[in-house]
């Protein structure tokens, strides 16, 4: 299985792009790992809408090839960890290539929502872009060492 994260916008702080390299070598250990990062739209001159709804086009034109779109998204399902594990697992026997994306700070667009065969919440708290993405990587990879009977998740 192939994995890519799709963000909207670009870490910027030191810290955060260290984690954020951190888990992408231990997650490649798994499975490998592609981060595509679009270009934040707010503040570019467009309405607020509009500028979701590009973000959204450009998320789509970045899941080309991919079997399966997932939405990081408040409003989706909230699962435990062994949960998510066991959901990877059957995403894993199911699609080759898997996609998961965090919107921006207005959220994603329903072209997006609509094209994804899952939404998952990472919890109902709000999270800066930056956070929200780490944290999504360090529960991808605490689902791998739970399948692979890791000791990182005791």
């Amino acid at each position: 299985m192939k994995i890519t994260l799709i963000a909207v916008g670009k870490l910027k702080t030191a810290h955060w792009l260290a984690a954020q390299k951190e888990y992408r070598e231990r997650i490649g250990r798994y499975s490998p790992l592609r981060v595509v990062e679009v270009k934040d739209r707010v503040g570019q001159g467009l309405e607020e809408a509009a500028a979701v709804e590009q973000e959204g086009k450009d998320i789509l034109e970045a899941c080309a090839g991919i079997s399966a779109l997932i939405a990081l998204t408040p409003a989706g399902n909230l699962m435990t960890s062994p949960e998510w594990a066991g959901t990877l697992r059957k995403l894993r026997e199911t699609y080759s290539r898997l996609a998961f994306v965090i919107g921006g700070p207005n959220g994603l667009s329903d072209a997006v929502l609509t094209k994804s065969r899952k939404q998952l919440s990472l919890s109902p708290m709000t999270f800066p872009h930056e956070m929200a993405r780490v944290i999504f990587l360090e529960q991808l990879y605490r689902a791998f060492t739970i399948l692979n009977n890791g000791k990182y998740h005791k």
